[in-house]
């Protein structure tokens, strides 16, 4: 890789891949899926086209590691602020925060949307698991705390799966389907704090 001066740098395999990602991002949150091109991420890091397909193969296999590399991110940021936050501070407003935040504003949704319109398939793989959990652990307290029995896990894992399902929803279709039921300047955050104070109770 070039450095700001021209100068070739070398990095390990693994530091050139996060280079890449990293930069592919970027392209991913300031232009959607479309922006993301082998040839404009390989001249902002001074590497040729055969650098970028060498680590991913193609343009889809770097959309996929992208994909992968969000997920990944966002299961660390949850990891760590549950390391060092109160389990109970936590609630449902909050929880679609932070998937807002990684469907929307990250464009992980669009990114998603555009592998699975082109053949392929999600696997699952638990990427909101730690927030489900996160979600309980804060659910758990506050019912011990009230003197009540424990709500059942699988009870915040449908929550959070339910809430990633409007999120992802609103981070490809903006408010078009709130004013598709009439809802006139209704914001989208707005309407997520309702879904979650309609799960809340």
């Amino acid at each position: 890789m070039a450095d700001a001066g021209g100068k070739r740098v070398r990095r390990t395999v693994e530091a050139s891949r996060q280079a890449i990602l990293e930069a592919a991002e970027r392209c991913l949150i300031d232009e959607g899926p479309n922006g993301v091109k082998v040839q404009r991420i390989a001249r902002d890091l001074g590497l040729t086209d055969a650098a970028i397909h060498y680590h991913f193969g193609n343009r889809e296999g770097l959309m996929e590691a992208l994909l992968r590399f969000s997920g990944r991110r966002f299961v660390e940021e949850v990891q760590g602020a549950m390391s060092v936050g109160d389990a109970a501070g936590i609630d449902l407003r909050q929880a679609a925060s932070r998937l807002s935040e990684l469907y929307e504003r990250r464009g992980t949704a669009r990114l998603a949307m555009w592998l699975m319109l082109a053949g392929w398939s999600p696997k699952g793989a638990g990427m909101l698991q730690p927030l489900a959990e996160w979600l309980h652990a804060g659910r758990a307290q506050r019912a011990r705390a009230a003197g009540l029995a424990a709500p059942a896990f699988e009870d915040s894992q449908k929550m959070i799966a339910l809430l990633g399902a409007v999120t992802f929803a609103q981070a490809l279709s903006g408010d078009a389907h709130l004013r598709s039921a009439g809802l006139q300047g209704v914001a989208q955050n707005e309407f997520m704090a309702w879904v979650a104070d309609q799960l809340e109770t």
